[in-house]
């Protein structure tokens, strides 16, 4: 029995499918496919999903995430500090409260999963 094989025989095809498949692998190995990896699992949780969401619209401090969310308070700030941890959101304080935001560099991607949620 005869096995095929999947890469060209021919030389000039052979040298373009090498190179599409170097190019393919840096690709898959490069360092944003992992971040885009890690954020992805970060917002995995509907929760943390929801805070972002909120988040793109205005910044938020804690009391306003609770009584939206309609969630317990330590469950809110243990996800916060999930997002803060991975920069995926920053904070500062106004006055004595704490506020939220969505750190500038993950708007594109935070944008684009709305936009395309069902």
């Amino acid at each position: 029995m005869q096995t095929r094989r999947c890469c060209p025989a021919d030389c000039a095809i052979r040298n373009d499918w090498e190179k599409e498949l170097k190019e393919e692998k840096d690709f898959l190995d490069g360092t944003n496919f992992k971040e885009a990896s890690t954020l992805l699992k970060l917002l995995g949780s509907a929760l943390r999903l929801k805070i972002v969401m909120m988040l793109l619209n205005r910044d938020h401090c804690v009391c306003e995430i609770i009584y939206q969310l309609e969630e317990k308070q330590n469950l809110v700030s243990h996800n916060l500090g999930i997002l803060k941890r991975s920069k995926i959101i920053d904070s500062y304080y106004r006055s004595k409260h704490k506020y939220y935001k969505l750190d500038e560099r993950r708007l594109k991607i935070i944008k684009f999963i709305k936009e395309n949620m069902i």
